[in-house]
Protein backbone atom coordinates (compact mmCIF):
# COMPACT_ATOMS: atom_id res chain seq x y z
CA UNK A 1 0.00 0.00 0.00
CA UNK A 2 1.45 3.36 -1.01
CA UNK A 3 1.41 5.89 1.80
CA UNK A 4 2.24 9.54 1.11
CA UNK A 5 5.34 10.95 2.77
CA UNK A 6 4.71 12.68 6.09
CA UNK A 7 8.23 13.93 6.80
CA UNK A 8 7.25 17.50 5.99
CA UNK A 9 5.03 17.59 9.07
CA UNK A 10 8.14 17.30 11.24
CA UNK A 11 9.35 20.59 9.79
CA UNK A 12 6.25 22.51 10.87
CA UNK A 13 7.24 24.89 13.64
CA UNK A 14 4.71 26.46 15.97
CA UNK A 15 1.11 27.07 15.06
CA UNK A 16 -0.51 28.85 12.14
CA UNK A 17 -3.79 30.59 11.49
CA UNK A 18 -6.60 28.68 9.84
CA UNK A 19 -7.15 30.20 6.38
CA UNK A 20 -10.92 30.07 6.95
CA UNK A 21 -11.66 31.01 10.56
CA UNK A 22 -8.29 32.50 11.54
CA UNK A 23 -7.92 30.45 14.72
CA UNK A 24 -4.53 29.13 15.78
CA UNK A 25 -3.96 25.53 14.69
CA UNK A 26 -1.01 23.15 14.34
CA UNK A 27 -1.47 21.07 11.17
CA UNK A 28 -5.14 21.50 10.32
CA UNK A 29 -8.29 23.20 11.53
CA UNK A 30 -10.60 20.69 13.16
CA UNK A 31 -13.63 22.96 12.84
CA UNK A 32 -13.16 24.05 9.21
CA UNK A 33 -11.62 20.77 8.01
CA UNK A 34 -8.76 22.38 6.09
CA UNK A 35 -4.94 22.20 6.40
CA UNK A 36 -3.15 25.26 7.72
CA UNK A 37 -1.41 27.62 5.32
CA UNK A 38 1.98 26.41 4.17
CA UNK A 39 1.22 22.70 4.00
CA UNK A 40 -2.08 22.62 2.12
CA UNK A 41 -0.35 21.83 -1.18
CA UNK A 42 1.40 18.83 0.36
CA UNK A 43 -1.61 17.25 2.02
CA UNK A 44 -3.08 14.59 -0.32
CA UNK A 45 -6.59 15.06 -1.67
CA UNK A 46 -8.28 11.84 -2.66
CA UNK A 47 -11.59 10.79 -4.15
CA UNK A 48 -13.58 7.89 -2.75
CA UNK A 49 -15.78 5.38 -4.62
CA UNK A 50 -18.76 6.28 -2.40
CA UNK A 51 -19.89 9.31 -0.44
CA UNK A 52 -19.22 9.20 3.30
CA UNK A 53 -21.39 10.98 5.86
CA UNK A 54 -20.18 11.05 9.45
CA UNK A 55 -22.75 11.64 12.18
CA UNK A 56 -20.98 13.02 15.22
CA UNK A 57 -22.33 13.05 18.75
CA UNK A 58 -22.50 16.60 20.10
CA UNK A 59 -20.25 15.69 23.03
CA UNK A 60 -17.44 14.40 20.84
CA UNK A 61 -14.43 16.72 21.04
CA UNK A 62 -13.60 18.03 17.56
CA UNK A 63 -9.87 18.15 18.22
CA UNK A 64 -9.79 14.46 19.16
CA UNK A 65 -12.07 13.08 16.47
CA UNK A 66 -10.40 11.22 13.60
CA UNK A 67 -13.47 11.93 11.48
CA UNK A 68 -11.85 15.28 10.72
CA UNK A 69 -8.93 13.50 9.05
CA UNK A 70 -11.27 11.92 6.51
CA UNK A 71 -12.95 15.25 5.74
CA UNK A 72 -9.56 16.89 5.13
CA UNK A 73 -8.23 14.15 2.87
CA UNK A 74 -11.44 13.69 0.86
CA UNK A 75 -13.30 17.01 1.08
CA UNK A 76 -15.47 16.31 -1.98
CA UNK A 77 -16.72 12.99 -0.65
CA UNK A 78 -16.86 13.30 3.16
CA UNK A 79 -19.33 15.40 5.14
CA UNK A 80 -19.62 15.68 8.92
CA UNK A 81 -22.93 16.33 10.68
CA UNK A 82 -23.59 16.88 14.38
CA UNK A 83 -26.54 14.88 15.66
CA UNK A 84 -29.50 15.54 15.68
CA UNK A 85 -28.97 17.98 12.77
CA UNK A 86 -28.71 15.32 10.06
CA UNK A 87 -30.40 14.72 6.69
CA UNK A 88 -33.30 12.31 6.31
CA UNK A 89 -31.84 9.45 4.29
CA UNK A 90 -34.95 7.28 4.17
CA UNK A 91 -35.95 8.27 0.64
CA UNK A 92 -32.42 8.23 -0.76
CA UNK A 93 -31.35 5.22 -2.79
CA UNK A 94 -28.12 3.34 -2.07
CA UNK A 95 -27.57 4.51 1.52
CA UNK A 96 -26.16 2.11 4.10
CA UNK A 97 -25.33 2.56 7.76
CA UNK A 98 -22.12 0.97 9.03
CA UNK A 99 -23.45 -0.51 12.25
CA UNK A 100 -23.36 -4.06 13.70
CA UNK A 101 -26.99 -5.13 13.82
CA UNK A 102 -28.14 -8.78 13.77
CA UNK A 103 -29.27 -8.34 10.15
CA UNK A 104 -26.21 -6.44 8.92
CA UNK A 105 -24.66 -7.51 5.62
CA UNK A 106 -20.97 -7.77 4.92
CA UNK A 107 -19.57 -5.60 2.14
CA UNK A 108 -18.93 -8.70 0.05
CA UNK A 109 -22.54 -9.87 0.38
CA UNK A 110 -23.74 -6.36 -0.44
CA UNK A 111 -22.04 -6.68 -3.83
CA UNK A 112 -22.68 -10.37 -4.48
CA UNK A 113 -26.35 -10.37 -3.51
CA UNK A 114 -25.86 -13.16 -0.96
CA UNK A 115 -27.86 -12.96 2.24
CA UNK A 116 -27.64 -15.03 5.40
CA UNK A 117 -30.21 -16.12 7.92
CA UNK A 118 -28.47 -15.94 11.26
CA UNK A 119 -29.18 -17.15 14.72
CA UNK A 120 -30.34 -14.47 17.12
CA UNK A 121 -27.54 -11.89 17.44
CA UNK A 122 -25.26 -14.20 15.42
CA UNK A 123 -25.25 -16.65 18.32
CA UNK A 124 -23.36 -14.19 20.51
CA UNK A 125 -24.21 -13.44 24.16
CA UNK A 126 -26.14 -10.31 24.99
CA UNK A 127 -23.84 -7.30 24.89
CA UNK A 128 -21.58 -8.67 22.17
CA UNK A 129 -21.93 -7.64 18.55
CA UNK A 130 -20.77 -9.12 15.29
CA UNK A 131 -18.88 -6.02 14.23
CA UNK A 132 -16.96 -5.58 17.45
CA UNK A 133 -16.31 -9.06 18.80
CA UNK A 134 -16.21 -12.01 16.43
CA UNK A 135 -16.15 -15.11 18.62
CA UNK A 136 -16.85 -17.69 15.95
CA UNK A 137 -16.10 -18.19 12.29
CA UNK A 138 -18.94 -17.05 10.06
CA UNK A 139 -19.45 -20.61 8.77
CA UNK A 140 -20.11 -21.80 12.32
CA UNK A 141 -23.06 -19.50 12.90
CA UNK A 142 -24.93 -19.61 9.62
CA UNK A 143 -28.38 -20.87 10.48
CA UNK A 144 -29.49 -21.63 6.94
CA UNK A 145 -28.09 -22.07 3.47
CA UNK A 146 -26.89 -19.00 1.65
CA UNK A 147 -29.74 -17.46 -0.27
CA UNK A 148 -28.66 -16.15 -3.65
CA UNK A 149 -31.10 -13.72 -5.16
CA UNK A 150 -31.25 -13.36 -8.92
CA UNK A 151 -29.64 -10.17 -10.16
CA UNK A 152 -30.17 -8.68 -13.62
CA UNK A 153 -27.15 -9.06 -15.84
CA UNK A 154 -26.51 -5.33 -15.92
CA UNK A 155 -26.21 -5.15 -12.12
CA UNK A 156 -23.28 -7.55 -11.83
CA UNK A 157 -20.28 -6.16 -9.98
CA UNK A 158 -18.01 -5.92 -12.99
CA UNK A 159 -20.60 -4.25 -15.22
CA UNK A 160 -22.22 -2.02 -12.61
CA UNK A 161 -19.18 -0.20 -11.25
CA UNK A 162 -19.34 3.43 -12.26
CA UNK A 163 -23.04 3.22 -13.12
CA UNK A 164 -26.27 3.90 -11.30
CA UNK A 165 -26.41 0.21 -10.33
CA UNK A 166 -23.49 0.46 -7.89
CA UNK A 167 -24.98 -1.21 -4.76
CA UNK A 168 -23.92 1.53 -2.35
CA UNK A 169 -23.70 5.24 -3.06
CA UNK A 170 -23.46 6.68 0.43
CA UNK A 171 -22.23 5.15 3.69
CA UNK A 172 -23.00 6.59 7.13
CA UNK A 173 -20.71 6.30 10.14
CA UNK A 174 -21.58 7.26 13.71
CA UNK A 175 -18.72 9.04 15.49
CA UNK A 176 -19.30 8.60 19.22
CA UNK A 177 -18.77 6.26 22.12
CA UNK A 178 -20.48 2.88 21.93
CA UNK A 179 -23.14 3.84 24.49
CA UNK A 180 -23.87 7.10 22.67
CA UNK A 181 -24.09 5.57 19.22
CA UNK A 182 -26.78 3.12 20.28
CA UNK A 183 -28.95 6.08 21.22
CA UNK A 184 -28.28 7.75 17.88
CA UNK A 185 -29.11 4.55 16.02
CA UNK A 186 -32.63 4.54 17.50
CA UNK A 187 -33.44 7.63 15.42
CA UNK A 188 -35.94 6.48 12.74
CA UNK A 189 -33.91 8.32 10.11
CA UNK A 190 -31.12 5.82 10.76
CA UNK A 191 -32.70 2.69 12.21
CA UNK A 192 -34.73 2.15 9.04
CA UNK A 193 -31.62 1.99 6.86
CA UNK A 194 -29.87 -1.13 5.64
CA UNK A 195 -26.89 -1.89 7.87
CA UNK A 196 -23.46 -3.17 6.89
CA UNK A 197 -20.73 -4.61 9.09
CA UNK A 198 -17.02 -4.40 8.28
CA UNK A 199 -14.43 -7.06 8.94
CA UNK A 200 -12.54 -7.04 12.23
CA UNK A 201 -9.03 -5.66 12.23
CA UNK A 202 -6.70 -4.49 14.97
CA UNK A 203 -6.65 -0.74 15.58
CA UNK A 204 -3.33 0.99 15.00
CA UNK A 205 -4.57 4.30 16.39
CA UNK A 206 -2.21 5.54 19.08
CA UNK A 207 -5.07 6.70 21.32
CA UNK A 208 -7.34 3.67 21.19
CA UNK A 209 -10.23 3.36 23.64
CA UNK A 210 -9.14 2.25 27.07
CA UNK A 211 -10.61 -0.97 28.44
CA UNK A 212 -11.92 -1.83 24.97
CA UNK A 213 -10.74 -4.54 22.57
CA UNK A 214 -8.08 -3.44 20.10
CA UNK A 215 -10.48 -4.14 17.22
CA UNK A 216 -12.60 -1.14 18.26
CA UNK A 217 -11.51 1.09 15.38
CA UNK A 218 -11.14 4.84 15.26
CA UNK A 219 -13.63 6.46 12.90
CA UNK A 220 -11.10 7.10 10.13
CA UNK A 221 -9.86 3.50 10.44
CA UNK A 222 -13.41 2.20 10.03
CA UNK A 223 -13.88 4.38 6.95
CA UNK A 224 -10.62 3.09 5.47
CA UNK A 225 -11.61 -0.51 6.16
CA UNK A 226 -15.00 -0.03 4.52
CA UNK A 227 -13.59 1.69 1.43
CA UNK A 228 -10.93 -1.00 1.12
CA UNK A 229 -13.57 -3.74 1.22
CA UNK A 230 -15.70 -1.86 -1.32
CA UNK A 231 -12.77 -1.53 -3.72
CA UNK A 232 -11.87 -5.21 -3.42
CA UNK A 233 -15.49 -6.32 -3.88
CA UNK A 234 -16.00 -4.07 -6.90
CA UNK A 235 -12.66 -4.12 -8.71
CA UNK A 236 -10.47 -6.66 -6.94
CA UNK A 237 -7.11 -6.30 -5.24
CA UNK A 238 -4.47 -4.44 -7.23
CA UNK A 239 -1.01 -2.94 -6.86
CA UNK A 240 -2.34 0.00 -4.87
CA UNK A 241 -2.74 -2.38 -1.95
CA UNK A 242 0.73 -3.92 -2.28
CA UNK A 243 1.99 -4.71 1.20
CA UNK A 244 -1.25 -6.30 2.38
CA UNK A 245 0.43 -9.70 2.14
CA UNK A 246 2.43 -8.74 5.23
CA UNK A 247 -0.82 -8.11 7.09
CA UNK A 248 -2.05 -11.48 5.86
CA UNK A 249 0.99 -13.18 7.37
CA UNK A 250 0.27 -11.50 10.69
CA UNK A 251 -3.37 -12.52 10.57
CA UNK A 252 -2.32 -16.13 10.05
CA UNK A 253 -0.91 -16.06 13.56
CA UNK A 254 -4.39 -15.43 14.98
CA UNK A 255 -6.30 -18.62 15.90
CA UNK A 256 -8.67 -19.23 13.02
CA UNK A 257 -11.61 -20.41 15.08
CA UNK A 258 -12.27 -17.33 17.17
CA UNK A 259 -10.88 -14.17 18.71
CA UNK A 260 -10.47 -14.53 22.46
CA UNK A 261 -12.72 -12.66 24.85
CA UNK A 262 -11.03 -9.67 26.55
CA UNK A 263 -10.53 -11.54 29.83
CA UNK A 264 -8.91 -14.43 27.97
CA UNK A 265 -6.23 -12.42 26.17
CA UNK A 266 -2.72 -13.50 27.00
CA UNK A 267 0.58 -11.74 26.47
CA UNK A 268 1.73 -14.06 23.68
CA UNK A 269 -1.56 -13.55 21.81
CA UNK A 270 -1.35 -9.79 22.07
CA UNK A 271 2.23 -9.90 20.91
CA UNK A 272 1.22 -10.94 17.40
CA UNK A 273 -0.51 -7.59 16.87
CA UNK A 274 2.43 -5.36 17.79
Amino acid sequence: MDIAATDFLMDVEGRSSCPVCGKSRKFFCYTCYVPVAGIESRVPRISLPVKIDIIKHKNEIDGKSTAVHAAILAPEDVKIYTYPDIPDYREEDGVVLIFPTPTALTVASLFSGETYQMKENYGLPKGYHMGTLLRFRLNDIVDAHVQQRELPQETSVQSSCGTNHFPVKRALFIDSTWSQCRGIYKDPRLSSLRTVVIQNRISQFWRHQRNSPRWFLATVEAIHQFVLEVHIAAWGLDSRYRGLEHIHLKMNQIPNDRIFLPNELEADVLGTYN
